[in-house]
């Protein structure tokens, strides 16, 4: 601790009297073997962490003065110490509000400091509107009370059992994992959302007690428990910061961990529960309950990039407190010294990967958080009415973001006169890299999934009912090869009966020669003949449609084997299938933001999942109107495809796509199958700052109307 303070002069220094309420607990040792304490601030809450120079000036510290402290060390102990580490441990009790406010200085330091922190309720709500915690009760005598009853939860036979039922659970839904992927797409609703919410609330409360009953387990005082707001959205929340109490590592790790954990096993039995209950309203709650412990556990909890328990958990593992602030004190150094060429001093001295580890670590975390900001910021907007969402938005960007790069930057200002001309240089190289990644156009891939399937195929079906006569005798056939022939006897009837009626109209016209005033009958006969023979090629034409060709040679599949000589065939009864394997495409369908960049001509190509190897081919076909309906159903995210189709709707994709056909150079090697596939096709170049440029400007014109 004393080596980052500032030294004072040697002058002679009253030293005002530590705070009566402070503990000192004994901590785990540090990295290399020496002791370690802390210090507990119980007013605040508050923790901090000491080696042994510093313990042995606080047993001391009512020495009063800082060379008697001075002396005592030196004579007492095998440190060798001077006034100035005596000064630097005051500064820092003074910053952190250790030290007792005997004197009016110290009065109006505290005050002033007072004044600092409380800046009005319009500064609060601007600094702790996406995360402020609300403390309820204090839990401590009944979570006592409840150890005697859950002491069973912390066995090895639990552990072993529960992992057993999480790992069947995972094998029956890996089995399953259509219907269950399905299941997640259709609960995208709503009332999905609510039973989401519900569930959520009830994984959180879990998850809370699970740290709430480790820490009393191992002796430690939960404070407080009560409800967390992030971006207004509620969440329990349990103190256990006075875990840091405990000396030993592995307690802290289980206490950090326990939510995590509890909150695995509860995806773990909801998983194995869904895969083995019925279908209804108790399916759906364990669908719920798995899909939301599992998604919120490894997406959020189990990160280290922001104070949740994956940060606290990593800190104990490594045994490294304020991980964050360490990190990122390194990592800004790092910077300095590598892009300015400052020769500033590391803020700690640590040996071997240690140094590497941290400033990697601290790049991903500031990565994480400019994606999760930015994500938060989208957010707010959306969650509130436009004027405020704004409002917040722009804070949010100039707090978490820009406020931090502002401090960095006014540090390189302050001590341009430091930088190297060599560093000035190589920035203005580096801006000249970026300029042209950024303006100058590049050819970049177009993706979207596609159906692979032959040019030409034909689904056979009867145009009329008919009774089938005759099947096709092989199942490779040429064009205009007759396939199926089917008959009607309702159309050779009423054939049969236009032809007599004709006949009888002819044979009538014969009788009318000669007879006086027969000519105005026989053209009022003849009409009818016309009529009568009219017909008779109607019901023939009808039935010569019975007789179904082959529009194109090919091969016929899909022939339905419940098929014979007399069976009766519905329209709407698919017979067969033709297919010309000799010519295949693509059926590609392209998000509307994408289309404009591709063109007829275009190189394609299809990965298909599974295989090796890479289809060619070459676009031939852009639709001009969005697609409304799914050609396949191998397509459709139900299905396990990529396309979102609406909830209601069978093959209706709730997205604007288009299709993009590309016929492929040659078959593939299974030409026999219609698969499903992600094609890639080098569209028209772009820079990437202006299409992004672009993009903005049309978001901000579709939003700027209130």
């Amino acid at each position: 601790m004393s080596s980052s303070m500032h030294p004072e002069s040697n002058r002679q220094i009253f030293l005002p009297p530590l705070r009566e309420e402070l503990k000192l607990l004994p901590a785990a040792p540090n990295k290399d073997g020496s002791l370690a304490w802390m210090v507990q601030d119980p007013i605040n809450n508050s923790f901090f962490r000491i080696g042994w120079l510093d313990f042995e000036m606080l047993l001391r510290w009512t020495y009063g003065s800082p060379e008697k402290i001075v002396d005592s060390v030196n004579n007492e102990t095998t440190l060798d110490i001077e006034v100035t580490d005596v000064n630097d441990l005051k500064l820092f009790l003074e910053q952190n509000s250790l030290l007792q406010a005997s004197s009016q200085e110290a009065v109006d330091q505290l005050r002033q400091r007072a004044k600092e922190l409380n800046k009005g309720f319009l500064n609060w709500i601007l600094h702790h509107y996406l995360f402020f915690r609300i403390p309820l009760f204090r839990p401590q005598v009944w979570l006592a009370s409840l150890m005697p009853w859950v002491g069973w939860i912390f066995t090895r036979t639990t552990f072993i059992v529960v992992t057993s039922l999480t790992l069947i659970g995972i094998f029956l839904v890996i089995r399953q994992w259509e219907t269950f992927s399905s299941t997640f797409v259709d609960q995208l609703t709503w009332s999905g959302l609510l039973g989401y919410t519900v569930a959520l609330v009830f994984a959180k409360t879990l998850h809370e007690m699970g740290h709430a009953l480790t820490a009393t387990r191992y002796g430690v005082r939960v404070a407080h428990m009560g409800v967390a707001l992030l971006v207004m959205l509620p969440m329990m929340y349990t103190d256990t910061s006075e875990s840091w109490k405990l000396s030993n590592p592995r307690q802290r790790l289980a206490v950090a961990s326990a939510g995590i954990i509890t909150e695995l096993a509860l995806a773990g039995l909801a998983t194995l529960a869904w895969s083995l209950s019925p279908d209804g309203s108790i399916k759906s709650a364990l669908f719920f309950l798995a899909t939301t412990s599992w998604l919120l556990t490894l997406l959020v909890n189990v990160s280290p990039f922001l104070r949740f328990d994956g940060y606290f958990i990593l800190m104990d593992a490594i045994d490294f407190p304020n991980l964050h602030q360490r990190s990122g004190a390194f990592a800004r150094i790092w910077l300095r010294r590598v892009l300015l060429g400052f020769n500033d001093s590391w803020p700690e001295d640590i040996q071997g990967n240690g140094k590497t580890f941290l400033i990697v670590f601290a790049f991903m975390t500031w990565l994480y958080r400019l994606v999760v900001f930015l994500g938060l910021a989208v957010l707010v907007y959306y969650i509130f009415f436009k004027v405020l969402g704004i409002i917040l938005m722009v804070v949010e960007l100039v707090w978490f973001i820009w406020r931090p790069i502002r401090s960095e930057l006014s540090i390189w200002r302050e001590r341009k006169s430091e930088i190297k001309t060599s560093r000035v240089w190589m920035a203005y190289v580096l801006l000249g890299i970026i300029l042209v990644v950024v303006l100058v156009p590049w050819h970049t891939a177009i993706s979207g999934p596609g159906w692979v399937h032959p040019e030409r195929f034909h689904v056979l079906y009867s145009p009329l009912p008919g009774r089938l006569v005759r099947l096709p005798e092989s199942h490779n056939v040429t064009s205009g090869q007759p396939l199926f022939i089917l008959e009607s006897p309702d159309l050779q009837l009423s054939a049969a009966r236009a032809r007599w009626l004709a006949q009888a109209r002819a044979n009538e016209l014969v009788g009318l020669m000669g007879i006086p005033g027969g000519e105005a009958r026989r053209e009022q006969v003849r009409a009818q003949q016309e009529k009568y023979i009219a017909e008779e090629k109607l019901f023939l034409d009808e039935q010569s449609r019975l007789k179904i060709l082959a529009p194109f040679s090919g091969t016929i599949v899909d022939l339905d084997y419940e098929l014979a000589p007399g069976v009766w065939i519905k329209p709407s009864q698919p017979l067969a299938t033709l297919v010309d394997y000799s010519q295949w495409v693509v059926d590609a369908y392209i998000n509307e933001e994408d289309i404009y960049r591709v063109s007829v001509g275009d190189k394609a190509q299809v990965y298909r999942p599974l295989r090796l190897g890479v289809l060619q081919g070459q676009v031939i076909e852009i639709d001009t109107t969005r697609t409304t309906v799914l050609p396949h159903y191998s397509l459709n995210a139900k299905s396990g495809g990529d396309i979102v189709t609406l909830d209601n709707e069978k093959n209706v994709p709730r997205h604007a796509i288009y299709r993009v056909r590309v016929k492929l150079d040659r078959p593939p090697p299974e030409s026999h199958q219609m698969k499903t596939g992600n094609v890639v096709i080098s569209g028209e170049a772009k820079a990437w700052l202006p299409t992004v440029l672009k993009r903005i400007g049309a978001v901000v014109v579709r939003e700027s109307g209130f």
